[in-house]
């Protein structure tokens, strides 16, 4: 047999070669796992050497992974998660849930929900680590997909053979004005004037903006049709934008829903109705879910 053929991938240096791909920088690959840049290059250095390829190009600026590098990725993903199942099944022999869960929320569930939540499962759960990967929607059901994320949860239902959906959260998606502009003092505005106004968008993949285009399809109003003057990638963003005078924009109501924001932002729902979606809990189902992460999914929908 090939000598190259009998490498043994130490799970140290998968975990080190993980954290540069993703981070796409050897010193912040240091700082997250609390070593010092030249051991991250040393181990880098010792991986490389011992598969016979180059695994990532350097720059000034940032590393990117090589095919062959691309292709390690892929595989250490899957036997890192392996090994993390591992250890939690077999802390379950110790009495206990154990470990450590990587997993993604969009931005109203990660700025909203989720930490209360998070704050309250690591009490009852004292052994355990969340880590909570923030985006859109649509970022975080890549996430998933590609198996960097255990499991997310999302603003809406993906239509994906690979994923279990698990409901969670009902919302409500509204629009919001300055207290200055002319709708301030109406509740309620047909959609057909929507066309008048200069809006603030999220960015593609994200769930509210997704809802809140379903609605006016839903009307018979294209999302073409509306004057789009930026696209912003948070909620916050939108918010200090319509605070400020600079257009209209839509929101989750619990982004609102404090007594200081309703001094600087005033909310407008539609003649035709309300616009109401749901949160989901993602998780794959071509790989083996972690007990933490199974434990993790029964604790939110306990809290529904």
């Amino acid at each position: 047999m090939d000598d190259r053929l009998r490498v043994r991938l130490d799970l140290w240096h998968l975990e080190i070669f993980c954290a540069v791909a993703e981070l796409e920088s050897f010193s912040r690959a240091a700082e997250a796992l609390f070593v010092s840049q030249p051991t991250v290059t040393s181990h880098i250095s010792t991986l490389e050497k011992r598969l016979g390829v180059k695994l990532f190009d350097r720059t000034t600026r940032k590393v990117t992974l090589t095919p062959a590098g691309k292709l390690l990725y892929r595989h250490a993903k899957v036997l890192l998660a392996a090994h993390e199942a591992a250890m939690q099944e077999l802390s379950k022999f110790q009495g206990g849930l154990t470990g450590r869960l990587v997993f993604g929320a969009s931005t109203i569930p990660a700025h909203y929900l989720l930490p209360p939540l998070m704050a309250k499962f690591c009490r009852e759960f004292p052994e355990t680590q969340l880590l909570m990967r923030v985006g859109s929607s649509g970022e975080v059901l890549d996430g998933v997909l590609n198996g960097e994320l255990e499991m997310g949860v999302i603003g809406f239902r993906p239509d994906e053979p690979q994923i279990h959906v698990a409901p969670l959260w009902n919302d409500e998606v509204v629009l919001i004005v300055s207290p200055e502009h002319e709708w301030a003092k109406r509740s309620f505005v047909p959609i057909a004037e929507l066309t008048s106004q200069p809006f603030v968008f999220r960015e593609e993949g994200s769930g509210t903006r997704k809802t809140f285009e379903q609605f006016l399809l839903k009307h018979k109003l294209s999302p073409r049709q509306l004057k789009i003057i930026a696209e912003v990638g948070s909620t916050e963003a939108v918010k200090q934008f319509v605070a400020a005078g600079g257009g209209v924009g839509f929101v989750s109501v619990r982004a609102v829903d404090c007594e200081t924001e309703r001094e600087r932002l005033k909310i407008v729902r539609f003649q035709e109705g309300r616009i109401t979606r749901q949160f989901f809990a993602i998780i794959p189902t071509d790989r083996t879910t972690s007990p933490l992460c199974t434990a993790f999914v029964r604790f939110l929908k306990e809290q529904v």
